[in-house]
Parts: C-alpha cells; sequence; structure tokens
C-alpha cells in the first residue's frame, strides 16, 4: 500500500473510505512511499440494512377468504421481502464503491467485504464497468472478511498478509 491508494471496507450496513496519506516527510516526499497512514474520507450507513420487518409489515394475517368460502386468517402468499431489501442493499454497495473510486481516482485500491456477500457485489461492479470503468481494473488487492470494525492501523498488514491479487 502506497500513498494515494484507497481502502475500502464494507457490510450491508455500512462502507469505510480510507485514503492513504504520507506518515513522515521521507514519505511525502516519495523517498518512502509506504510510510502510510489511513485517514477516513467518507462513510456510508446503509439504513434499509437495519430495518426489521417487523417494522415494515405487520404480522397479523390479512382477512381472505378460507378454503371453504368463509372469511379466514389466511396470510395469502409470503413475499420474499427481506431478500429484496438485501438486494438492494448490495446494488446500492456496488454502486457506491464504483462511484468512490471514481470520485478519489487513486492509483489502486483495496476492497474488504464478507465473505458472503463479495461476489455478489462484485458481480454488480462489474456490471457498472461500463459506466464505472476503473471500479474493476484499479482493484489491486482484496479480502474476503468484515474489516469495518478493525482498527484503521491494522488494515495494511491486514491486506499485506490476507489480502488476494486481483
Amino acid at each position: 500500500m502506497k500513498v494515494g491508494d484507497l481502502v475500502i471496507v464494507a457490510n450491508l450496513g455500512e462502507m469505510k473510505v480510507y485514503k492513504a496519506s504520507p506518515r513522515d516527510l521521507e514519505a511525502e516526499a516519495g523517498l518512502k512511499p509506504d510510510h502510510i497512514k489511513l485517514d477516513l474520507v467518507d462513510a456510508v450507513d446503509y439504513v434499509e440494512a437495519h430495518w426489521k420487518l417487523k417494522d415494515i409489515v405487520t404480522d397479523e394475517a390479512g382477512r381472505f377468504k378460507a378454503d371453504a368460502g368463509k372469511m379466514g386468517g389466511n396470510a395469502g402468499e409470503r413475499h420474499e421481502l427481506e431478500k429484496k431489501m438485501e438486494e438492494d442493499v448490495i446494488r446500492a454497495l456496488a454502486e457506491d464503491i464504483a462511484k468512490m473510486v471514481e470520485r478519489y481516482n487513486p492509483p489502486k485500491y483495496f476492497l474488504a467485504l464478507p465473505e458472503p456477500i463479495f461476489p455478489r457485489v462484485w458481480s454488480h461492479v462489474e456490471a457498472l464497468s461500463a459506466k464505472y470503468p476503473e471500479a474493476t481494473s484499479k482493484l489491486f488487492r482484496y479480502v474476503e472478511e468484515d474489516l469495518t470494525k478493525t482498527d484503521k492501523n491494522r488494515l495494511p498488514e491486514i491486506f499485506k498478509t490476507r489480502g488476494k491479487h486481483f
């Protein structure tokens, strides 16, 4: 990781964007570009991910005619609202990743997402490559872990040891 690189850590609830800045004068002069510190430059909360299904719909069954034609407590068909909400957050997360790479225009960037959602988010990022080509071409290393609560000073070492090249 060098001065100017971007680090994006996210999960379904939040995204944090760090930019690698020089830690000392030697790094600023370009003599030791790997002497960096991470500064938080952007953060996004995904409120929809924190919603509970009971906050959106009532848990009382509707009053539909039962099979025998009498009024009953049939609930009707089950909706897959939770899956749709998760997919909406994944789409928003992918678009925000692409926009952050475009906005900050780093030489390269590092990405950490939890293992269960990484392939789904990345497929959406790739689908946006016509609009945001640098979002796919500038990814240098990725980690399939949730690092949103990890101390930012540990992130460079985590990407160095556990990061996979793209």
